[in-house]
């Protein structure tokens, strides 16, 4: 028998089958009440565009990479948020660098470029590695074998880091409360059928926007509290509150309002640590299920580091680590869907006519394991990450930083922190799914693992 034949078949990884076809309408409802990624069905993983059936107004999940290119680029001005993502978001990120538009984001964004720069990141990789030790010595204290459920572990270490570089010396003050209101703002405020419904829309989510607004009460409070005695004492570690406090617009030289300020930290908080909590959480659980794979990243990890701490320095040369979190991303994107858009003026998009006032979607759920993308998208494979590989495929495929001049602005603090947090841990430590767990991907607001990623560890 050849070694191709005598090879074991790849795990069949956590996940919904798709549907043949389309879900009858209220079935469709109800499924992504439910679970938003359970109701995209097959025809969807295939087309470069779909209409979707709706009572309200047209809507469209563009999947191509030219149609993307379209929405996220080439005419992105003609596809600004949707109402109904503001009225979801805008009580907790305000006026934010992911609702804003226009002039304000681009004022923004040049105020907040700086801080999210090589320099920053190289400045921060200390307290990743700091914090990384931290958990590491926690989880070598817990009894051998010990489950832990590292989905709330990646959640408080990468708010810990978060937190230690937004605001130093005030960072356990925050903590806490961002720690509680994140979770229940993300309960209260799921996007549900109620929100499209003409009319209904927008009482429904006035009353949530409310439920929001309190939530985030006691955030306000001591978030302006802290930017009025930033403004007259700055942090003696000048850290990422003070320069968003004392930074002037390049062109304009303008400063942020403390408003303005607070919707920036609510921003960078939320899309700053879940998503790569998230990231690593869902890697954990794929080394699990592929020590192979492992094995090649520990091998990678003893011949750069030879037992030392991971640094700034060495993360070029943990390519194989690095291709690992892409791989994971692709496969289990922590933003599962990209913001809701609405065609201010009707467009033609894959060839298709988009009217004005559509709803268009981008999911890189579906755009990541695409048919046209992607060869075997069920499968793990960091190889598809080589540069090489890279090379060969349209840059749209994949796109778990979103495109265009929205692309996430902490992509690379990102990629740094879950880099330099992967090589701490899997140096001391092996996970592997506990015994009776079930791993379900949900789809919140960002893609989370339903009941939990309850992981057993071993000390290497």
């Amino acid at each position: 028998m050849s070694a191709t034949l005598s090879r074991p078949a790849p795990p069949i990884l956590a996940g919904p089958i798709p549907p043949v076809e389309p879900l009858p309408f209220i079935t469709y409802l109800r499924t992504v009440r439910r679970n938003f990624i359970e109701a995209l069905d097959e025809t969807m993983y295939r087309a470069p565009i779909i209409r979707q059936r709706s009572a309200f107004s047209p809507s469209f999940i563009v999947s191509a990479p030219a149609g993307l290119r379209r929405v996220l680029l080439d005419n992105a001005a003609n596809y600004p948020k949707a109402p109904v993502e503001h009225r979801i978001l805008g009580p907790a990120m305000g006026n934010g660098l992911i609702l804003s538009e226009g002039d304000t984001w681009r004022a923004h964004r040049r105020i907040m470029a700086p801080a999210f720069d090589h320099r920053t990141n190289e400045r921060y990789a200390p307290v990743m590695v700091d914090a990384a030790l931290r958990l590491g010595t926690r989880w070598q204290a817990l009894p051998a074998g010990a489950t832990v459920e590292v989905g709330h572990d990646m959640m408080e270490l990468t708010l810990d880091i978060i937190s230690r570089s937004m605001f130093a010396a005030d960072s356990d003050s925050i903590v806490n409360i961002i720690r509680e209101g994140s979770d229940r703002y993300q309960e209260a405020m799921m996007v549900g059928l109620a929100e499209f419904i003409p009319g209904i829309g927008r009482l429904w989510s006035a009353f949530k926007g409310a439920r929001g607004r309190a939530i985030m009460r006691e955030f306000d409070r001591a978030m302006f509290a802290l930017i009025e005695k930033r403004r007259h004492t700055p942090s003696a570690h000048h850290d990422l509150l003070d320069r968003l406090i004392t930074s002037r617009d390049e062109v304009s030289g303008a400063t942020m309002t403390a408003r303005e300020v607070r919707d920036q930290v609510l921003t960078i908080f939320v899309a700053g640590h879940e998503t790569t909590a998230l990231a690593l959480m869902w890697t954990w659980y794929l080394l699990s299920m592929h020590p192979e794979h492992e094995a090649r990243m520990h091998a990678e990890l003893d011949a750069v580091l030879g037992g030392r701490q991971p640094a700034w320095s060495d993360i070029p040369s943990l390519p194989y680590t690095r291709m690992i979190l892409q791989e994971s991303m692709r496969l289990y994107p922590p933003v599962h869907t990209l913001a809701f858009r609405q065609a201010a003026g009707a467009d033609v998009v894959c060839g298709m006519t988009v009217p004005k006032g559509s709803l268009v979607t981008m999911i890189p759920w579906i755009i990541h394991r695409h048919r046209d993308h992607w060869t075997d998208p069920g499968r793990f494979d960091p190889e598809r990450f080589t540069p090489e590989a890279i090379a060969q495929r349209d840059r749209l495929a994949y796109i778990p930083f979103g495109f265009g001049p929205r692309v996430c602005i902490g992509a690379s603090f990102a990629m740094t922190e879950a880099v330099l947090i992967l090589a701490t841990l899997a140096r001391r430590f092996r996970l592997r799914v506990a015994s009776g767990s079930r791993v379900e991907p949900h789809a919140l607001f960002t893609l989370r693992a339903r009941n939990g990623m309850h992981m057993q560890l071993t000390r290497l």
